[in-house]
């Protein structure tokens, strides 16, 4: 069988942007592959993928070819599309365009003129494949982030395409969620046949499911091969080396030699048994020596709150965070999360009980007060977006805080964010790691004495997200409180002081987070999963020391 995608001198241009975002890409791709594809922000992954597909070809300057089941891309007919090339975004609420899950699976059937006993049969086989049958009569907006992903993989599935094209799929979804998710659409590609191409950041499920990984690097496609070359090759890159999942970097780290780098938990502890690894923890200095003290900055009492007057989203929730710390909240989509970080800031009200901010009840602050000292970045912050360039975003933020000299403060933060590149584009037209930046940038303008992040590693690749952790970090050294919910395991391990899970509207006892990580089970990290029998509290890679192996490369 011939290649399925073939791609030939493909150069891609925006307009009125000098610099290609894709140069001169030449690759094949084979029915059956598990492609994915990596590389830093900006790197032209999404407008890669957008290119496969007739409807999501941006506008812009484009040379070269891209041929899809025989097809020219740019000649293909609106029905040959939609059953040949699938699209899965990375935002679940941006797809759905029907109210209950049965219609938004009928939908495409009925566009493409399937009769009424087709659209019955083909919902009926994919539920159960899916799991969906119980959930096909629910409301879309009833469904979790988890539940709402698999129906936009559900709704493309359907036409039974040959390519199913995924934009970072995972970023808005927990660890569990996104290990079903990925655990599906590999079932997909190993029963059903089906082709899949995906971008993403968090490699360390999706490189071992993959037959094959690009790596873009300066808008030019420089590896195309196995995971574990693409890893190896991104390890020796001091920028990429951050993209590297902990556990091949534990091995490449040590010098290990194996036949094949591990990537998975399985293959890791199997490499650990037959070289007979030992390990033992490293104490070390922390980076960043915790300064909080035990002056609490903000009590939460018995507070409860619902949407609907019926059914609490928050039961009985106390908590109390001190002054200098930083905390995270890790839990599953829907468990309440969001919602407390909106009561928090002030943004909502609980039906009862109390939350006060440096002895005050937060409600009642007034908001020009309030938004000097506390500060919010939510999952979406476009949403509060207003201006036509990133720069003016800040020096309108600077003006409503009252800031001296708006101009040089707006300068100040696009320098400590690194938003030099963009700071003259509209915010609505960069990407949305690039906007989860500039909505850091505007929370922080206040430099406020207690900062609450909504997923703030969401869409940032991992030296991105580094950079911006160790920002973070600073700011708390100099007495700023953080407080986050995430899913992001490694980045909580790494950088938070205390963790909490938020589960059913509760929120369990608060732990140090060595403590918090070492007795999870599910919710930890992949270090963690490997050597716990050995080393109990070991998070990251450079936890722990390898003791008694002796090759080396």
């Amino acid at each position: 069988m011939g290649e399925l995608v073939t791609v030939k001198h493909l150069t891609f241009s925006y307009p009125d942007q000098p610099t290609p975002i894709l140069d001169d890409i030449n690759l094949t791709v084979d029915p059956g592959d598990f492609i994915v594809i990596a590389g830093d922000t900006g790197s032209g992954k999404t407008t890669l993928l957008n290119n496969f597909k007739k409807e999501l070809m941006p506008q812009g300057t484009r040379t070269g070819t891209v041929i899809v089941a025989g097809n020219p891309i740019h000649e293909m007919a609106k029905l040959a599309s939609a059953q040949t090339i699938g699209y899965v975004a990375q935002d679940p609420q941006a797809q759905p365009v029907m109210a209950t899950v049965i219609e938004e699976l009928a939908f495409p059937l009925e566009n493409i003129g399937c009769p009424s006993s087709e659209i019955e049969r083909r919902i009926t086989e994919l539920a159960n494949f899916l799991g969906l049958d119980q959930n096909l009569n629910r409301q879309i907006h009833q469904l979790s982030g988890g539940q709402l992903q698999l129906v936009n993989l559900a709704s493309v599935l359907i036409l039974r395409p040959k390519l199913i094209l995924l934009d970072e799929p995972t970023s808005q979804l927990d660890p569990l969620t996104a290990q079903h998710f990925l655990t599906v659409l590999g079932r997909i590609n190993q029963e059903l046949g089906i082709t899949i191409m995906l971008t993403e950041h968090r490699l360390s499920t999706v490189a071992a499911m993959a037959n094959r990984m690009l790596l873009l690097q300066n808008h030019k496609l420089t590896f195309d091969g196995t995971p574990q070359g693409g890893l190896k090759k991104m390890a020796a890159d001091p920028h990429l080396k951050f993209f590297v999942p902990s556990i091949p970097k534990l091995f490449i780290k040590n010098h290990v030699q194996v036949p094949h780098l591990p990537i998975s938990v399985t293959a890791a502890q199997q490499a650990i048994r037959e070289k007979d690894l030992k390990f033992q923890g490293v104490p070390g200095t922390p980076a960043f020596p915790p300064k909080a003290d035990q002056k609490p900055i903000l009590t939460i009492n018995n507070i409860s709150f619902s949407f609907d007057g019926q059914n609490n989203v928050l039961q009985h929730l106390n908590l109390s965070v001190n002054r200098g710390t930083w905390l995270s909240i890790i839990g599953k989509n829907g468990s309440g999360k969001s919602t407390l970080l909106s009561l928090i800031t002030g943004l909502m009200t609980p039906q009862h009980g109390k939350i006060h901010f440096d002895h005050q009840l937060v409600w009642k602050i007034k908001i020009a007060q309030r938004i000097r000292q506390l500060s919010f970045l939510s999952q979406t912050p476009s949403l509060q977006f207003t201006s036509d360039t990133v720069r003016d975003e800040l020096v309108v933020q600077a003006n409503e805080l009252k800031l001296s000299d708006p101009q040089h403060q707006a300068d100040q933060m696009i320098a400590r964010l690194h938003l030099n590149p963009i700071q003259g584009q509209n915010p609505f037209d960069i990407s949305g790691g690039q906007q989860q930046l500039v909505g850091l940038a505007i929370a922080l303008m206040a430099t406020p004495n207690l900062l609450v992040l909504d997923e703030p590693t969401k869409g940032l690749d991992p030296y991105t997200k580094i950079q911006v952790s160790n920002l973070l970090k600073q700011y708390q050294q100099a007495g700023m409180t953080i407080i986050t919910a995430s899913h992001d395991m490694e980045f909580c391990a790494k950088f938070a002081d205390q963790c909490g899970f938020m589960f059913a509207g509760h929120l369990n006892t608060l732990l140090p987070t060595k403590s918090f990580f070492a007795d999870n089970f599910f919710f930890t990290t992949p270090i963690n999963r490997i050597v716990r029998d050995q080393v109990r509290d070991a998070l990251l890679p450079g936890d722990l020391k390898l003791i008694n192996y002796l090759e080396r490369g």
